[in-house]
């Protein structure tokens, strides 16, 4: 279910990088079904990942395990709510319905022009979210600097030439990032119940670590502005490009 999540996800990143070919309609029908195809899978893998995250905090010190039962207890309630085959069928039947408008579509041809355009203004949501989620702290705006963030990393995977040092720092990145999703959802979990001061303690130094992280990461990988950003890039691509320094290419 998480790899299947991840190709959606990496789906909705070509689709933003193609979206000037769309009419808003049928660029809205395309979307609307790779996220309700996401959403459908999101429940049981939340439920994981939050296992996951609380064993990494009882794995630090040995302790910790009252953050594993809030997860251990979501686990078993979305398990009731529904088993993950019933989830995968609402999935596929969501991404059944992206045949009609793209057929119906009549896109226009992209170019190096619109793509690249579509690129920067990704990077730059990015840059702008993570900025603004760093000086909050605020969960909600750096789960919505996670998504750009993301989006960023399919995106630079698909153009040429792929700069595999910074691919493996944005993936450090989006873990940190979900890592503290994560710890929200945990919190949110044991919002209005007994936890000792050790245990909050415990929560606020993992936060405070992948905060941290969040921000050295952001400090090398998006210190640029977009068109800063566009020309690094370029000049890296020019010694194996036939095309305009001016564009970034799209492998096949």
């Amino acid at each position: 279910m998480h790899g299947a999540r991840r190709r959606i996800k990496q789906l909705r990143s070509l689709l933003r990088l193609l979206r000037p070919s769309f009419e808003v309609v049928a660029y809205n029908a395309v979307n609307d079904a790779l996220r309700d195809a996401a959403r459908a899978l999101a429940g049981h893998r939340r439920a994981e990942a939050l296992v996951t995250a609380a064993g990494k905090i009882e794995a630090r010190d040995g302790q910790g395990a009252v953050w594993r039962s809030f997860a251990e207890a979501n686990r078993a309630a979305h398990a009731a709510d529904g088993d993950p085959a019933t989830a995968l069928a609402v999935a596929r039947e969501a991404i059944s319905k992206v045949a009609a408008p793209l057929e119906a579509a009549g896109l226009l041809p992209a170019t190096d022009e619109t793509i690249t355009e579509a690129f920067l203004a990704i990077y730059g949501k990015a840059r702008k979210l993570l900025r603004k989620g760093l000086k909050s702290e605020e969960p909600q705006a750096l789960h919505e600097a996670r998504k750009f963030v993301i989006h960023h990393l399919h995106q630079l995977r698909l153009l040429r030439p792929a700069n595999e040092r910074r691919l493996a720092a944005l993936d450090q990145l989006r873990e940190a990032l979900g890592d503290l999703n994560d710890l929200d959802e945990l919190e949110q979990l044991a919002a209005g119940t007994d936890v000792s001061s050790k245990d909050a303690r415990r929560m606020r130094k993992a936060r405070e670590r992948l905060l941290s992280r969040v921000e050295r990461e952001n400090s090398r990988l998006f210190r640029l502005k977009s068109k800063s950003f566009e020309k690094r890039l370029c000049h890296a691509a020019e010694p194996h490009s036939h095309h305009s320094p001016g564009a970034l290419q799209t492998t096949e």
